[in-house]
């Protein structure tokens, strides 16, 4: 099969066969007549294979028709909306109890260090393993430990610190299953629909980036409480849809040791150019993580809109985002890649400087929307690519590092809070838009 890379060199990738459900081996391609459309669907569903897609918006939708590919579409947009009301609502909370937006940063950067310690030797570890087995663990596992955060609020015994080995706890389980989510995609849907399924996938979680926040707003509003047990809500949700799932990944067990994986993983990205290169662009994200964490400061000190302002601040970026996620959609295959992801980087940029200068909150809620629909855009395209140009036997630990290298956006809240007490918030945010311009 055909594929290009970034730069546009052409090459071929081999197709890993898997078993099905039951454990049979898949069968083989059919010599005679071409099935009627029934069996193409029974086959569709029972195993994933699909067939390359057609151009454009109903090639892109044909993903749908994967039964296993409609339950991971729902566990992702709860995911997703409860990591934006999780770091809505710990920001509000310790910025309430302490008026620092440094300790906001410390917090909320939590999950990210753990993740970035451990997303190599997760992504060697979902190449050696059951993917879907990682991802029931690891969200049952972040399901019980903001249980016990929504209780200590509930309580009223919930001290801003408390949050940091929470945060380092949900940061670990996010380690495993990140990789293994993402890889667990193309497992399911095949090479040739992943940026089909990856567009419809950051759709659907968009939406729920666009409720999530609304409602977190609103609770935050009511009471912070309810804002922590509609996490629970959400992170318990998206474990119960990982489990009807019947697709299995079946891993080759290697002789050799986890860290030979690991070191065989970082030789590989480090002896491809344009892994390289989308992994330097990805390292970008730390100045949407600087951005990140002047939203609350913006929302309570700058235009003073509260719980709810925040709310709309973070619906509006997601909206932008849900908007670029569909059009990326509706385009269906883009060839030049690498092009897209310069120019919506830097249109990103140039949002966030209006942003930083606006006196006016609708101005400044345009400049989000903006933002979102880049950033939407190319948050899609670079881990695409990245997984499409991966060996297969690779693509865990390639998912890995990628992880370890995007999740340095949470550092940023750390810069962000940092910058804020010398600086002000829009300078701060100055600064993130001419380092992510400036990158690229």
């Amino acid at each position: 099969m055909q594929r290009r890379d970034p730069l546009g060199r052409s090459g071929v990738t081999p197709l890993r066969t898997q078993q099905d459900p039951d454990g049979r081996a898949p069968a083989k391609a059919p010599t005679g007549p071409a099935p009627s459309p029934s069996a193409a669907a029974r086959r569709v569903a029972a195993t994933g294979a699909v067939p390359r897609p057609a151009p454009g918006l109903r090639g892109s939708l044909g993903v749908l028709k994967v039964r296993d590919f409609k339950f991971l579409l729902i566990g992702n947009a709860m995911t997703f909306a409860g990591f934006q009301v999780r770091q809505m609502a710990q920001a509000w909370l310790v910025l309430e109890q302490t008026d620092s937006s440094l300790k906001v940063g410390i917090v909320n950067a939590m999950p990210g260090i753990a993740i970035i310690c451990l997303s190599v030797f997760a992504g060697a570890v979902a190449d050696r393993s059951e993917r879907r087995a990682i991802i029931v663990w690891s969200r049952f596992g972040i399901t019980a430990l903001l249980f016990v955060s929504a209780a200590l609020v509930a309580t009223g015994l919930i001290e801003w610190w408390h949050l940091i080995p929470i945060g380092l706890g949900v940061g670990i389980m996010f380690a495993f299953h990140n990789p293994a989510s993402q890889s667990y995609a193309m497992d399911i849907v095949g090479r040739e629909r992943l940026i089909s399924a990856a567009s419809i996938n950051t759709a659907i979680s968009n939406v729920a980036s666009v409720a999530g926040p609304a409602a977190g707003g609103y609770l935050l509003a009511l009471g912070m409480e309810w804002a922590f047990w509609l996490l629970v809500v959400l992170y318990g949700t998206a474990y119960l849809a990982i489990l009807p799932i019947r697709q299995k990944t079946v891993q080759a067990r290697p002789a050799r040791s986890i860290g030979a994986d690991i070191k065989a993983g970082l030789k590989y990205v480090n002896a491809t150019p344009a892994m390289k290169w989308l992994l330097v662009l990805s390292a970008g994200s730390i100045f949407n993580g600087i951005f990140l964490a002047m939203m609350p400061v913006f929302a309570r000190s700058v235009f003073e809109v509260g719980e709810v302002g925040y709310g709309t601040m973070l619906t509006v970026q997601g909206a932008g985002s849900l908007a670029g996620s569909v059009a990326l959609t509706m385009a269906g295959e883009v060839r030049r890649k690498g092009v897209l992801i310069l120019v919506t980087m830097i249109v990103s940029a140039a949002a966030l400087a209006m942003f930083a200068v606006s006196p006016w909150f609708g101005l400044s809620l345009g400049a989000l929307f903006v933002t979102g629909v880049a950033q939407g855009v190319t948050w899609i395209t670079v881990p695409t690519v990245i997984q499409t140009n991966s060996a297969p036997e690779m693509r865990g630990r390639v998912m890995g590092i990628f992880f370890m290298v995007v999740l340095i956006f949470q550092l940023g809240w750390i810069a962000g809070g940092a910058l804020d007490g010398a600086i002000g918030p829009r300078e701060t945010t100055l600064v993130a838009a001419s380092g992510l311009l400036g990158l690229t």
